[in-house]
């Protein structure tokens, strides 16, 4: 059977890759943004964890706990963001042989109910629509020394050999 399982390890690789590839750059990367001034690229790799963090609350069923850093700048930001990204994506990753049912979460919307693979796809999807933005970001800048074809699930698979 096809599952999400490939897709979720992938999402788990190329978070780690990007963030180490951003964290290799000057720090004034973190303030670039592609339209938006409130989307820089600090905020988006906070959001991809902070975003995760709350999918992974709602999979294993633990309560509301909001996602917070110790760091807020720089390389120690970005060093936390890799730990805590981790531990997320390793817990996230153990819901992918999981009967496809039905659950019911709490949100700040109230009671929602969603089944696993919604969630388990929509965190994927989430994940690599933001890293393309902090990508997009870094090129409007002239900041081109990340090429995401080469965090392609083919990547990831070569990397594994």
């Amino acid at each position: 059977m096809i599952s999400l399982e490939l897709m979720a390890k992938h999402m788990a690789w190329a978070n780690q890759e990007i963030y180490k590839e951003v964290q290799k750059l000057d720090d004034k990367v973190l303030d670039y943004y592609v339209v938006d001034p409130e989307w820089t690229v600090k905020t988006i790799m906070i959001h991809i964890a902070g975003a995760a963090h709350l999918y992974g609350q709602r999979l294993n069923g633990e309560p509301f706990s909001r996602f917070e850093l110790k760091n807020t700048e720089g390389s120690e930001m970005i060093d936390e963001l890799l730990t805590e990204l981790n531990r997320i994506d390793k817990s996230l990753i153990e819901n992918v042989d999981r009967e496809d049912g039905e659950f019911t979460y709490t949100t700040s919307k109230g009671e929602q109910t969603a089944k696993v693979s919604e969630v388990l796809s929509q965190m994927i999807f989430h994940a690599g629509e933001h890293r393309a933005q902090i990508v997009a970001a870094l090129d409007k800048h002239n900041e081109r020394s990340i090429n995401l074809d080469n965090y392609s699930v083919w990547g990831y698979t070569k990397s594994l050999s």
